[in-house]
């Protein structure tokens, strides 16, 4: 069964030293990976990597990004480079966009695919991950880059048109967005209409749940943020001269009683979105 997009779009913010506490790439490439397969699973939208000290925001990023880029894709997008020396050991996310049809005969009209724009003597194409580049149609941007595309018509010479991921009625994985905005500035920014933090000092999910499923109904942006390592939310806006409540319209502890002194970003925010699905 081929997931829907969400009704509301789900971002998700965690902090830039989300990895700081790792010891080595290795370590750190599996945390992100972790990540990755979280939001995929729960369908978010966005993921933004908010200031924080250390800042490894560069890694999160392009490891995320990486990830989220179907493997037909990845030899024209990611050169060879010291941060990703441990990506190939990744679970793949298997989201939609990442389609493993190879044949260009068993394309369907109207068939969205991720690709990237080339120029073959001349003429603009797309590999979009068949044996063969398709020619592309209409206004294009720059060569090289990644496009996502409609395709327009099969047989000996498959076509294809830029579309816009809104078009899309199926989960097509994340945007990443490492913001310059520190968390309590992102938080009320204005453009998430709905905001959600997690804390262990936050209310129950029961005693909050039909208030929150009231809020979720009438979001279109939903923000669900994280906090870091070392520091809860609570204890980052303190640094802001902020409380939760003042960027927050919801705290919630949606791991009531935990077992563990810590738990990490990663572990956090897969309880969190598990808890969370139901009611969006």
């Amino acid at each position: 069964m081929t997931p829907s997009r969400r009704r509301s779009r789900l971002s998700i913010a965690v902090p830039a030293s989300l990895v700081s506490e790792y010891a080595n790439l290795r370590e750190k490439t599996e945390v992100i990976g972790r990540l990755a397969r979280s939001a995929a699973i729960f369908r978010a939208e966005e993921i933004v990597i908010y200031p924080d000290q250390p800042d490894e925001s560069a890694l999160i990023k392009i490891i995320l990004g990486y990830v989220e880029t179907p493997q037909y894709l990845r030899k024209y997008l990611y050169k060879v480079r010291p941060e990703l020396q441990f990506a190939g050991t990744l679970q793949p996310l298997r989201t939609p966009h990442h389609q493993l049809e190879a044949h260009a005969d068993n394309l369907m009209v109207g068939e969205f695919r991720e690709g990237v724009l080339l120029d073959q003597q001349g003429v603009n194409v797309v590999d979009i991950g068949v044996e063969k580049p398709i020619r592309f149609i209409g206004k294009s941007p720059s060569r090289g880059s990644r496009v996502t595309v409609r395709v327009l018509t099969t047989g000996i010479e498959p076509r294809c048109e830029m579309a816009r991921r809104i078009e899309i009625p199926v989960y097509w994985g994340y945007e990443i967005q490492a913001s310059k905005k520190n968390l309590g500035e992102l938080a009320s920014s204005g453009y998430y209409d709905l905001t959600i933090a997690t804390s262990r000092t936050g209310s129950s999910l029961s005693s909050e749940e039909e208030r929150l499923k009231s809020s979720l109904a009438e979001a279109r942006n939903v923000l669900i943020a994280f906090g870091s390592p070392r520091a809860g939310l609570q204890e980052i806006l303190k640094h802001e001269h902020r409380e939760i409540s003042d960027c927050f319209q919801f705290n919630l502890n949606t791991i009531p009683e935990q077992g563990t002194e810590t738990i990490r970003t990663e572990e956090a925010m897969h309880a969190t979105l598990a808890v969370l699905n139901n009611l969006f």
